[in-house]
């Protein structure tokens, strides 16, 4: 049986046959040398910072990393390394190349604890973006659980407001909120962000229907909008109304402050408001309005076998949105 211990630098390339950090209880040691292929020899060196660490970890001669590494430069056609006398960092290239390449190793490790009965435990890194307000909120506790629940796994959470790009950043999951455009990336539903229209109390005082919307102005999250634009279900109908728009800001916090701060009326996501509804600091416009809600999925790269790491949070984050009742 394997340690289940953390793995350090150099376990993870001197022993790599044994997929220690996957789980796989099957040991076939291999020869220090000849463990390492040109791939892992490469990773070897982007997570050592240089070729000199990367020897020490292979066994080698620098000089011999440096001509293998040269070899697969050529192979490939594309520069994978920045070289200084003291350190070499990944061009581009390199980046894209070395995430492709954990990404094989880890379905390929995950194939192998499937087919021997080794058990696939969270390891390694996950790698997560998700929106600002949301991740803090929904994501943050779910990846404190689980690094809390495996000693072995190390989370990296990237918030912001713009969509990232999974293969070029290294991302292991997205959560995104609203429409999926169509890719070739994979996604499973994991909730549905419902949608409610509210106001400081003195203006929500002004509006008793419909028509009277125009009479204030919205705060949107969308910077550079003059007039928002939408529609809802009102008594079995669907109704078109237009709001101006003095103030926007892409953060769910300040859109939230501003609307208490009786700056306009913002129609957004139920989970920003929730405490404040039931405090009475804001409250719902036009109560018998229905608006359609956003979805939330978990998005990632198309691989045949994804890790155990980025199955477990997928799984999480759609039961504890289930239990928050924000699905």
């Amino acid at each position: 049986m394997l340690s289940k211990g953390s793995v350090t630098f150099r376990e993870k390339y001197m022993d790599r046959a044994l997929f220690i950090r996957y789980g796989v209880t099957t040991p076939i040691r291999i020869a220090k040398n000849a463990s390492m292929n040109d791939d892992d020899l490469f990773l070897a060196v982007v997570d050592g910072g240089s070729f000199r660490s990367a020897a020490q970890v292979a066994g080698l001669d620098p000089s011999r990393v440096s001509r293998r590494i040269a070899a697969l430069e050529a192979q490939l056609g594309v520069k994978l390394l920045n070289r200084t006398t003291r350190a070499s960092a990944p061009t581009d290239a390199g980046k894209r190349y070395a995430e492709g390449v954990r990404r094989l190793s880890d379905a390929r490790a995950a194939l192998l604890a499937e087919v021997t009965g080794g058990q696939d435990q969270p390891k390694g890194r996950l790698r997560v973006a998700a929106p600002t307000d949301f991740g803090a909120r929904y994501v943050a506790p779910v990846l404190t659980e689980m690094s809390e629940a495996h000693p072995d796994l190390s989370v990296d959470l990237r918030l912001g407001s713009g969509f990232a790009d999974l293969l070029a950043e290294g991302i292991d999951v997205a959560i995104r909120i609203g429409k999926l455009a169509d890719s070739t990336l994979r996604a499973r539903r994991i909730g549905t962000s419902h949608r409610v229209l509210v106001a400081a109390p003195h203006l929500a005082a002004k509006v008793l229907s419909p028509e009277d919307l125009s009479q204030i102005s919205i705060v949107s999250y969308r910077t550079g909008m003059t007039e928002m634009r939408s529609s809802f279900e009102w008594e079995g109908m669907r109704q078109e109304f237009r709001m101006p728009c003095r103030y926007a800001v892409n953060s769910m916090m300040a859109v939230r402050g501003a609307v208490l701060a009786g700056r306009g009326a913002h129609l957004g996501p139920l989970w920003a408001f929730r405490d404040d509804l039931k405090e009475g600091s804001v409250v719902e416009l036009l109560t018998k309005a229905r608006f359609e809600g956003f979805p939330i999925h978990a998005i990632w790269s198309p691989t045949p076998f994804q890790p155990a790491a980025s199955r477990e949070f997928i799984a999480l984050m759609a039961k504890n949105l289930s239990d928050e009742d924000i699905k």
